[in-house]
């Protein structure tokens, strides 16, 4: 009975279809297109011509003051560490018209909102990185205020705790493309610890390592280099000592260093740390100071070390507004 049900189906599906082919056949034709006339093309190039000048007029108005490297007098990259405890300070920061990296700490409570804040404007790239909280010699530091809710990689974890706990950071700022521990003078300068936190990293998509140099005693970059991650160290913590006028020094120090060498700011958002940076920065562009995401700077020193020619070493970071998916400092 199925198999006879089937042979009617079928049959009545290619009369169905006999009968169907001749009117497509028959079916009149799309009306073609209007032509388009010499005045219509006319609005519609200037259409696009006033779009182009908006377009220029943004980017005037609007858009990063950058240079490339070969025409700067100098260079910098300014880490923001400790992005994602607040909002307000790291969104003033995010709209300077200046290549920022900022580090978030994963547990932080505007972590999730800061990322979505900085990749909303693919006109202005801003690089991202994890701040991977390690163990301080002082271990209260861990214990209080906004560190209870960060899950600090400690001595006392196993090889296995390490990297899980290095993962799941990772994780939580998916569009990390590099890290820099937050604290960390005890763990960091344990070289074992970090020959595993820096697997974990690279296994996790890790382009860059910064050390924060939060102790003398660091081995954190020569682990780094060993599994092959492009590393460097902070040179200048701009605002060390808080003080409104210390924080300008600093930044001055910092300018005048870049002069002779790229140089790596680490800073905190906050009041005056945004208002330093919103006079200075524009004063040093126009002496022809630029500012440089991070992993162009660690690239760049990268390719004078091993001496490979700028075709052979491509930047750690990604082109603008791509995205790579998982795979703060202390002062103490």
């Amino acid at each position: 009975m199925g198999s006879a049900q089937r042979i009617r189906d079928n049959f009545g599906f290619m009369v169905w279809l006999a009968a169907s082919v001749p009117l497509f056949w028959l079916a009149p034709r799309a009306p073609e297109a209007p032509a388009v006339t010499p005045g219509e093309r006319a609005v519609a190039e200037r259409q696009q011509e006033i779009a182009r000048g908006d377009a220029r007029m943004w980017e005037v108005i609007h858009g990063d003051r950058r240079l490339p490297w070969e025409q700067a007098h100098g260079h910098l990259a300014i880490v923001i560490d400790d992005v994602g405890r607040e909002f307000i300070y790291s969104n003033r920061l995010l709209a300077l018209p200046f290549a920022l990296t900022f580090s978030i700490v994963p547990g932080a409570i505007y972590a999730d909102g800061i990322q979505v804040r900085a990749r909303q404007d693919r006109r202005r790239y801003r690089e991202l990185m994890l701040h991977l909280p390690m163990e301080p010699v002082a271990e209260h530091m861990m214990k209080q205020g906004a560190e209870l809710r960060e899950d600090f990689l400690l001595h006392s974890d196993t090889a296995a705790q390490l990297r899980e706990k290095t993962a799941r950071a990772f994780e939580r700022v998916p569009f990390a493309h590099g890290f820099n521990n937050h604290m960390g003078s005890s763990l960091t300068a344990d070289g074992e610890a970090m020959r595993v936190v820096m697997s974990a990293a690279a296994a996790a998509g890790a382009g860059f390592f910064l050390d924060s140099r939060t102790t003398a005693q660091t081995r954190a970059q020569e682990a780094a280099r060993i599994q092959g991650i492009v590393s460097g160290a902070r040179d200048i913590f701009l605002d060390h000592d808080p003080a409104p006028e210390k924080i300008r020094a600093a930044l001055r120090l910092a300018v005048e260093r870049a002069k002779e060498e790229p140089t790596v700011i680490i800073a905190h958002p906050s009041a005056a740390v945004v208002a330093a940076l919103q006079t200075g920065l524009p004063a040093a562009f126009a002496r022809g100071i630029a500012v440089y995401p991070l992993s162009e700077v660690l690239t760049r020193a990268h390719r004078e070390v091993s001496g490979a020619p700028p075709d052979h070493v491509e930047s750690v970071g990604p082109n603008p507004g791509e995205r790579r998916l998982g795979q703060a400092a202390s002062r103490e």
